[in-house]
């Protein structure tokens, strides 16, 4: 009843699979006879329910109608595509804390720009679908974006959420106002590790302290992408660059 194919198209561990399918068609069935219903997956289907009276019941699969059978595979499908995206937002943790070019797809009715972000992996390109919600835009760009304008973006959030009853999804969200965003960028663009920002008015002023003398032109660049002067302090010399 349940296809190999079907089974591993979703990339998950053996047994996460097994008890995917044992939780989703012991629901199921729970729920369709009334009683609680146990399932073994292991090889094949083992069903069994116990009534509020009397012995426990084997339940053969050859007496599970055709249209209870279609909602089994569909609550199955459902869970391993629940689980398959719980474990994608546990990978997809690493880039928490991370600066990304992102390119604007979409802008929704309340502002939030819908943005993609294409990661170089050791396989394959990922290519992933954010949010950059209102609040997390600096004042001074809302409402100038466009579709296509590419932009730097701090990730800070990356979860699993529930889109309907069936359907989940990762949902990163980015940011633009962030203080650590001037410094990871400076930081990107040197390969200078240890800077800091010690105060940030998104659109104003970023002062950042640094180990070293930094170029003056990775400065520009810095506050040209974020439309703000950018001040940088050495802390060894104390030195205004």
């Amino acid at each position: 009843m349940l296809s190999a194919d079907l089974l591993h198209k979703y990339g998950l561990p053996e047994d996460e699979i097994v008890d995917a399918v044992e939780c989703a068609v012991s629901k199921t069935l729970t729920a369709a006879f009334q009683k609680r219903v146990v399932v073994r997956a292991e090889g094949e289907l083992e069903i069994t329910a116990y009534p509020l009276l009397g012995r426990p019941v084997d339940v053969p699969l050859k007496n599970i109608s055709k249209k209870l059978r279609r909602h089994i595979i569909h609550n199955v499908e459902a869970e391993l595509q629940k689980r398959q995206i719980v474990q994608e937002s546990r990978i997809l943790q690493e880039l928490r804390g991370k600066v990304f070019t992102g390119s604007v797809g979409r802008i929704g009715s309340l502002g939030t720009l819908h943005v993609t972000l294409e990661i170089d992996d050791v396989f394959k390109p990922l290519i992933l679908f954010c949010e950059c919600p209102l609040r997390c835009q600096p004042p001074h760009e809302r409402s100038k974006y466009r579709v296509g304008d590419q932009r730097s973006f701090l990730v800070t959030s990356v979860r699993p959420v529930m889109v309907s009853e069936d359907v989940a999804k990762v949902r990163i969200i980015l940011n633009r106002t962030s203080r650590a965003l001037p410094a990871l960028l400076l930081e990107n663009l040197t390969g200078i590790s240890g800077i800091e920002c010690r105060r940030r008015i998104a659109g104003g002023f970023s002062e950042l302290v640094t180990p070293v003398r930094v170029p003056k032109a990775s400065i520009n660049t810095v506050g040209k992408e974020l439309k703000e002067h950018v001040q940088v302090l050495v802390a060894q010399k104390n030195h205004q660059l």
